[in-house]
């Protein structure tokens, strides 16, 4: 399982957005099992994991106009869950960053499982 709360954003920039567009974001999230989004961007997303353990991500889609400036994502799920919430922004033209807020720190993909999946999580 992977605990987190932070933002997914592109490149190594706050200033960077996404390459796909909040309509895009919301069609593709709609889409997921026992996912609940509103127009405004906000979503839930539960389910049980194989061991039986109930997960939840909950978060938020921040438009930037014409791109997704970020996404808000708060939660604990499998990694295979969150591997398929991600492809919906990730893209091989920009590198994913990984905004931890409380901890005022910016990481890669790799940084970001490799915290997320230890104990304390990426929180």
């Amino acid at each position: 399982m992977l605990k987190f709360h932070m933002s997914v954003r592109g490149r190594q920039s706050a200033d960077d957005a996404l390459t796909t567009t909040f309509d895009d974001a919301l069609n593709a999230m709609a889409k997921l099992d026992r996912l609940f989004i509103e127009p405004d961007g906000s979503f839930v997303w539960t389910g049980v994991a194989a061991d039986g353990q109930a997960w939840q991500v909950d978060g938020n889609l921040i438009d930037r106009g014409d791109s997704l400036a970020y996404v808000e994502l708060n939660g604990l799920c499998p990694e295979a869950e969150f591997n398929r919430l991600l492809s919906i922004f990730d893209s091989q033209e920009v590198p994913l960053a990984f905004h931890l807020p409380q901890r005022g720190i910016l990481l890669n993909e790799r940084e970001f499982r490799r915290l997320a999946a230890s104990a304390e999580g990426a929180i």
